[in-house]
């Protein structure tokens, strides 16, 4: 638990000065564009519920690249035999419990980050449960191609466990849209 709230904690904190360059960008550049549709006036242009949400995803995207990119820069390493880490991690569990952290960090970790996409696209984009789970493939394997160059580690089953995240990501979504639906 504690491994997760540093890795948590790391993700916003290393984040943070990128999104504070870019954010003011990512504003003028959006009321840029929203100010040059043909509605009448910007109020009938501007849904403030789904800017905020656009805000959040942008700054998610923002830290999710620093988080790959930028942060742990380690051995470059690449595993493109699917499920490779996932069973050599099981395999040294037994051996002691460092290794359980490290495997439940890798599993939940990769999973979690990428459930935000999951969760945002469907809302922002309407994209149904085919292209969310396309996208966030697509944004996977982005990341573990741009990390080949990169003294990184690239594994494939990042990629799995990222899409599977993005996948839960989109179950959550739809699951707090039925729940939306009932309500009302």
């Amino acid at each position: 638990m504690k491994s997760a709230l540093n890795f948590l904690y790391s993700f916003i904190y290393d984040g943070l000065p990128v999104s504070l360059l870019f954010v003011p960008i990512y504003l003028f550049l959006r009321l840029v564009f929203l100010t040059n549709h043909k509605q009448k006036n910007l109020a009938d242009r501007i849904n403030f519920y789904r800017e905020i949400i656009m805000l959040c995803f942008f700054v998610f995207m923002v830290h999710l690249f620093v988080q790959t990119f930028i942060v742990n820069i380690g051995a470059n390493q690449i595993n493109l035999i699917p499920f490779k880490i996932i069973i050599q991690q099981i395999q040294e569990m037994s051996l002691n419990q460092y290794t359980y952290g490290i495997f439940i960090l890798n599993i939940i970790g990769n999973v979690t980050i990428f459930a935000p996409i999951g969760i945002f696209a469907p809302y922002l984009f309407k994209t149904d449960f085919r292209h969310t789970a396309l996208l966030g493939f697509l944004i996977s394997l982005t990341i573990e191609g741009g990390q080949l160059p990169l003294p990184r580690t690239s594994d494939v089953d990042d990629l799995i466990l990222n899409t599977t995240g993005t996948i839960v990501g989109y179950g959550i979504y739809m699951l707090g849209k039925n729940l939306k639906d009932i309500k009302n």
